[in-house]
């Protein structure tokens, strides 16, 4: 009796996995399948709606909408289709790694040069949030400029939060000039790029002081820290070091809403460490 009762925990278990590997594989297997779903999760959709959002034709779809049926991960009602409750759950849960997967893939020369000891943990695990990022590596002509992206932001910008641990030639006069606007304006420094911006950029340093809507931070040079962050109104700026420990000047952008949430989370996270000048 006892080893009949093995016996029927090991095969429930096979049948569990063999059930888990045929819903990773419906999933993943196909990224006409897997955008659908997606797509679903915001509400029910036609074959037509569904082929405007996805690239295929319409029997290349209906061919992948049949295996979501038969996986029991969508249902049919009328002309329309929807997630089942069953694949609201599944996709709710694997919708961070989706995202994730698309952050990583997309730029995976990049992440895996680079050192991310920096991000907090609750961070790290939705580093998803940063969406579609293009990648900035600028030319040996203009290695300490800040992209053109996020010039013409902080030109329209209302809101401004910004680190540095690296010192940038041409940012004292982007300070000041948010300053001088009344932008509201958070700006954390590392110490040494704190006291080189105070001793050699006076005018600059005094604008940000008097402004009313300013307001400057620094922080200790030995924590693990990025090379920049900066998130605006519309965008969101990460730059890290490589994991030889330099700078290598290579910058990630995004414009996605959950991107520029995420950026000011790190931001915040560098505000907590820091200590505001009076």
């Amino acid at each position: 009796m006892f080893v009949l009762k093995i016996n029927s925990i090991q095969q429930k278990r096979a049948s569990d996995l063999t059930m888990t590997t045929e819903l990773i594989s419906t999933v993943f297997l196909s990224e006409k399948r897997k955008n659908t779903l997606i797509m679903l999760l915001n509400g029910p959709a036609t074959i037509d709606e569904i082929k405007q959002s996805i690239d295929g034709t319409t029997s290349a779809i209906m061919a992948q909408v049949k295996i979501l049926l038969e996986q029991g991960l969508i249902e049919q009602s009328d002309d329309e289709y929807r997630l089942t409750h069953i694949g609201q759950i599944v996709l709710k849960k694997i919708k961070p790694l989706i995202e994730t997967l698309n952050v990583v893939e997309g730029n995976k020369e990049f992440w895996d040069s680079r050192d991310l000891g920096a991000v907090p943990d609750t961070l790290l695990d939705r580093i998803g949030d940063l969406g579609e990022v293009m990648i900035h590596e600028p030319d040996l002509n203009h290695l300490f400029e800040p992209p053109k992206e996020l010039l013409t932001s902080l030109k329209q910008t209302k809101n401004v939060c910004t680190f540095y641990s690296y010192f940038c030639p041409t940012c004292p006069n982007n300070y000041a000039e948010l300053a001088k606007k009344e932008v509201n304006y958070n700006l954390i420094l590392t110490r040494p790029v704190y006291e080189r911006l105070r001793d050699e950029y006076t005018d600059q340093y005094n604008a940000i002081m008097q402004s009313r809507n300013s307001n400057l931070f620094v922080c200790e040079e030995n924590i693990d820290k990025p090379g920049a962050i900066s998130v605006t109104d519309n965008l969101l700026l990460l730059s890290f070091f490589n994991k030889k420990g330099f700078f290598d000047h290579k910058k990630i952008i995004s414009f996605e809403d959950s991107a520029r949430q995420w950026g000011r989370q790190f931001f915040l996270h560098y505000k907590d460490l820091a200590e505001q000048v009076k």
